[in-house]
């Protein structure tokens, strides 16, 4: 063999031996190895509200039950979009997560995201969810969803009701409620909860779709009266547990708040059943379950596989009843 030859393969077995060791050091960790270093767990809202309050309290105890700590960074704007944004072009290794919410379902259909995030991303567990209610002042004549319905049939114009915001879960439900008994009622659009309430309160509007979070104390006062809720079955909350689903009353509406966790896509089954797991007994435990509570969600656990087909089933149903009821095309024009 040369020498020029015996050099050229001496530097090929090198720069072969060299790529390989580079390969293994990029790969990724193995299962029973992750986590290896913090996580991080992205937050597409401000600090202090709902979603970064469920955060943290999930986050405390990442470190008991995964041995490394959640790193909470806060990606607040357009509505969450810029959170979700980053969240979907993280490295799929794990090590990115973040807190997605009932409103990444929607937020594709109106054409407002720039992505479909129940594609473009990975569903990893649903920690709390809660459905909305249809609500009247407490003195209203209205004691049943049918007292509604038939004041607003035989007055047309008459019934106003109160969302807070365009497309969203409180305007979804009364409005496929509405277009599924066929009566007359108009959408208020109020800046936050405080101001519906208020408004409500003071007569100058009929009714709301409101969380039940929002509305304990006025409901234990008897100032407030849910009429139905938009839940798959009555809250096991006892100041609300008298309220009967739309459903029960013939009117299939299910609209929930929920909260969860996802990742970007891509991340491996080994390491997303890892988190899955840790996030499982974090919601196993009591202290959890009422804090949960405290900020009036149903602490109800999903796994990656329930999760997944909750987003899907969701984003189709949710489709069909924003475009039946004109809700499509009121986002759309708004956005215009």
């Amino acid at each position: 063999m040369s020498l020029r030859l015996s050099s050229f393969l001496s530097r090929a077995l090198v720069v072969a031996l060299v790529a390989t060791l580079g390969g293994l050091a990029q790969a990724p960790a193995r299962a029973e190895d992750y986590p290896s270093h913090p996580i991080k767990f992205i937050v597409p809202f401000s600090p202090g509200g709902s979603s970064d309050t469920v955060a943290r309290l999930i986050a405390k105890d990442a470190q008991k039950y995964l041995g490394q700590p959640f790193i909470i960074e806060n990606r607040p704007g357009a509505a969450a979009m810029i959170g979700l944004n980053e969240l979907v072009k993280a490295k799929p290794d794990g090590y990115t997560i973040g807190i997605t919410n009932s409103g990444m379902v929607t937020q594709p259909i109106y054409g407002v995201a720039k992505y479909n995030y129940v594609t473009d991303l990975q569903a990893v567990a649903q920690v709390g969810e809660v459905p909305f209610l249809l609500c009247v002042k407490g003195d209203s004549d209205f004691k049943t969803i049918e007292d509604l319905i038939a004041f607003a049939k035989a007055n047309p114009n008459a019934v106003n009701y109160g969302i807070t915001g365009i497309g969203n879960t409180s305007h979804i439900g009364p409005e496929h409620l509405k277009y599924l008994a066929k009566f007359p009622m108009e959408a208020v659009n109020f800046s936050g909860g405080g101001e519906l309430i208020t408004a409500l309160l003071g007569g100058h509007i009929q009714a709301g779709g409101i969380n039940p979070v929002d509305i304990r104390e006025q409901v234990k006062a008897g100032k407030i009266r849910p009429l139905v809720i938009f839940g798959d079955k009555r809250l096991s909350d006892p100041l609300f547990s008298n309220v009967p689903t739309a459903s029960e009353r013939g009117f299939p509406v299910t609209v929930t708040l929920w909260q969860g966790i996802g990742a970007p896509k891509g991340m491996p089954e080994a390491v997303r059943a890892r988190l899955s797991m840790a996030f499982e007994k974090i919601m196993a435990d009591k202290e959890t379950q009422d804090a949960l509570r405290g900020l009036g969600l149903d602490p109800v656990y999903l796994g990656p596989a329930d999760f997944t087909r909750k987003w899907s089933e969701e984003q189709t149903r949710y489709t069909k009843v924003v475009t039946d009821t004109g809700i499509l095309q009121m986002v759309r024009s708004q956005t215009k």
